[in-house]
């Protein structure tokens, strides 16, 4: 009998000492699932302030971001990977790691915001996924724009029609007559802008400024926005 204690005491040691061994690995694991997806957020945010585009998870798979041995293989389920969700216009959503049966413990750990900043892992029983959270209000307003439907070119050309375009600190829009408005990244329609000549002062993209906001014409006069989207000029 004693023999028979001795060694079930045995056996449990060493099961417990088993159990805490994987769980050990397993937070690690999760930890640097995180991780990736961390990696994976922020170089999301810097393609589309040098790109101005949506990136594909291998547009990232260089050295300019992520590097070409980054891996983002994931034993708790499908490799990591941008959801893409018909009839939406969310990019900023990546697909929940945690789809096989784990301990409560993982998905709680994977779930923490704790080892989290530029995401958010959301989990209910109809919709699973982990949010990219933009840091930058610049890379906020091309977010905007681009998911708005608009385009955005790396380089401004007097030639372009209805699109933006790219001016360092600056984003231009040119309208269907080739003029253009020019925004602060920053701002963007929350700030003042200025526009290449008069004739600008009636496009209806100046709608949607702020009122109070200054309208520069360029190397000319200053107007302000008002209310009932009037536009008059400062003395």
């Amino acid at each position: 009998m004693i023999k028979l204690l001795i060694s079930l005491f045995l056996f449990i040691n060493l099961y417990s000492k088993d159990l805490l061994v994987a769980q050990k690995q397993n937070t690690l694991y999760v930890q640097n699932l995180i991780d990736i997806e961390e990696k994976i957020a922020q170089n999301f945010e810097k393609y589309l302030l040098t790109e101005f585009k949506f990136p594909k998870l291998e547009d990232l798979m260089n050295n300019d971001y992520l590097g070409t041995n980054f891996s983002v293989i994931n034993k708790f389920g499908s490799n990591i990977s941008f959801e893409t969700e018909t009839g939406t216009t969310n990019r900023l959503r990546i697909k929940y790691a945690i789809t096989s049966n784990v301990e409560s413990y993982i998905k709680e750990l994977y779930n923490r915001d704790l080892y989290r900043f530029n995401t958010h892992a959301f989990s209910s029983e109809d919709l699973s996924y982990v949010e990219i959270k933009l840091q930058s209000k610049e890379a906020l307003n091309i977010y905007k724009i681009l998911s708005s439907g608009g385009i955005i070119e790396k380089v401004c050309q007097s030639t372009l029609v209805n699109k933006y375009c790219n001016v360092e600190n600056s984003i231009r829009w040119y309208n269907g007559a080739s003029n253009w408005i020019e925004y602060n990244k920053k701002d963007f329609e929350e700030g003042n802008v200025t526009v290449v000549s008069n004739a600008v002062l009636t496009d209806t993209k100046l709608d949607n400024l702020k009122v109070g906001a200054y309208i520069f014409v360029e190397n000319s006069s200053k107007y302000v926005k008002y209310i009932d989207n009037k536009i008059l000029k400062v003395d």
